[in-house]
């Protein structure tokens, strides 16, 4: 190997590595637009434009992989990261708040603004969201419109925010 390769050479490795990344929940490579992990069956995260850009650093596969208490693996390189980091130590690729949150416990920003248009009035999108008093207070309330006329303005701030607001507030 030449101590300088010249950015030719280098071209189809990152090109290789761009459409690859590593399951955040078991670690083994996966094709870049994989939806779901072939081996765990883990739902992976939608990759941002830094992320997609972001070349991978592969590993051998060293069979089966303990993973620590609080830990993940990174996507770009696939080692073990604290589930809390922003990005990786080993590569520095941004790991996405998104991955570490299950799809089944996501709250949809545009159901939930939906609801506040159609059924705010009676505190459906409260109910929704998790806020159990707050949709009781609602449907209390109801008859007088003004839980209709707030859920509105609501439903207004819902569609206006952006994704990963409204996953940080409501997620």
């Amino acid at each position: 190997m030449t101590p300088i390769e010249s950015p030719a050479s280098l071209e189809p490795v990152l090109h290789k590595a761009a459409d690859q990344k590593h399951c955040f929940s078991c670690g083994v490579v996966i094709h870049g637009s994989a939806q779901s992990c072939p081996k765990c069956g883990a739902v992976q995260p939608k990759m941002s434009l830094v992320q997609a850009i972001t070349p991978s650093i592969h590993q051998e596969e060293k069979g089966t992989v303990n993973l620590l208490p609080n830990h993940v693996f990174c996507r770009g390189c696939g080692q073990q990261i604290h589930s809390q980091a922003f990005t990786c130590p080993k590569c520095g690729a941004p790991q996405h708040a998104s991955a570490r949150v299950s799809s089944s416990g996501r709250k949809d920003r545009v159901a939930a603004a939906l609801i506040a248009f159609f059924l705010g009035g009676f505190g459906g999108h409260k109910f929704y969201l998790g806020s159990v008093g707050m949709g009781i207070l609602y449907l209390v309330f109801c008859w007088t419109f003004i839980p209709a006329f707030v859920a509105f303005i609501e439903g207004i701030i819902f569609l206006t925010m952006s994704d990963e607001d409204f996953a940080r507030k409501y997620g």
